[in-house]
């Protein structure tokens, strides 16, 4: 992910109320210590001003966050080596620490769990009522097929396409631009003012700025011409009884070779078994395959679901 554009807006102090005397928002870098008091600054109690509060700090020179003292509790530079309140060192002070604004608490909702106990109660019932399968003993009383044979002509076509895609062979192209696909281009920013505490009693405010982006279309040619290919022109039909299947014959083709000549094209076959479960009579088109498995006569176990009664076909 792209990391936002940062710009600085200034430096300003952060805030700190004195828990001896109760005095109210003390500067976190200019008060050190209470000025009604004199009780020292507690780091870890600063938070950021609101804007009418906000003190700048001019030529601010950033050299770390402030040091809290093992010894007294009080906030020092982190140049500082020794505890400006007690004399204590300070060579293993942790840091003070730093505040974060906090992000929004989204309020819990119920509405996940009621959709998913919803979706759960439907896909039951969606099982019960369609789903849900159960064997029943049938006959096979028949067998019927029905057969397409397809006759392609070689004859002159029009056809479009891109540019780059036109086939060797076209003739008569004709292209006028159209939009072919989209591109992502920067239309201006969002952007959004973040505090970050320094750690050293200050803060400082940053616009974090993030390319917001549109779609732009890009135009290529698209293309109209005339081309010679095999075309269906034809379909011949057939339909029977019985595990012969009777393809309809290919006439012969008019020329041998060129524009007019024809041949045999994609052929395509269904085939039905006849089934009976001692009431009613049923039917399943099925592959070829399953259809010459079985024989008339032949008693077998088919699925048929629990709720309709239908056979599961896919499953003979």
């Amino acid at each position: 992910m792209e990391k936002p554009r940062e710009e600085s807006l200034g430096h300003y102090e952060m805030l700190w109320d004195c828990s001896h005397c109760d005095t109210k928002k003390l500067l976190g870098k200019t008060h050190r210590h209470c000025p009604n008091c004199g009780a020292p600054q507690d780091g870890t109690k600063r938070y950021f001003p609101s804007d009418d509060d906000k003190v700048k700090v001019e030529d601010h020179v950033y050299t770390g966050g402030d040091k809290k003292c093992a010894s007294c509790g009080s906030a020092q530079s982190a140049k500082a080596k020794n505890c400006g309140q007690c004399g204590a060192p300070l060579g293993d002070a942790g840091d003070v620490g730093r505040v974060t604004v906090p992000k929004p608490v989204k309020k819990k909702s119920n509405l996940l769990w009621y959709i998913l106990l919803g979706v759960v109660v439907f896909g039951v019932l969606i099982w019960f009522m369609c789903i849900r399968k159960k064997e029943v003993a049938m006959t096979v009383t028949g067998h019927r097929w029905a057969a397409v044979q397809e006759i392609e002509e070689y004859r002159e076509v029009g056809e479009e396409a891109w540019k780059n895609e036109v086939p060797t062979g076209a003739r008569q192209i004709s292209c006028t631009r159209k939009q072919r696909s989209t591109k992502q281009v920067q239309d201006g920013e969002d952007c959004t003012v973040v505090k970050q505490d320094k750690g050293d009693g200050t803060f400082e405010e940053v616009k974090q700025c993030k390319p917001r982006m549109k779609s732009e279309g890009i135009d290529d040619d698209w293309c109209s011409f005339r081309i010679d290919r095999w075309t269906k022109v034809e379909e011949l039909k057939a339909a029977g009884q019985g595990l012969e299947v009777a393809w309809p014959a290919v006439p012969p083709s008019p020329v041998k070779d060129g524009v007019g000549a024809r041949r045999a094209g994609k052929k395509e076959g269904v085939y039905t078994i006849e089934l009976n479960d001692g009431k009613n009579n049923r039917t399943c088109d099925v592959s070829e395959g399953t259809w010459k498995k079985y024989k008339d006569g032949q008693q077998i176990k088919a699925k048929v679901r629990a709720s309709s009664g239908s056979i599961v076909c896919s499953e003979l």
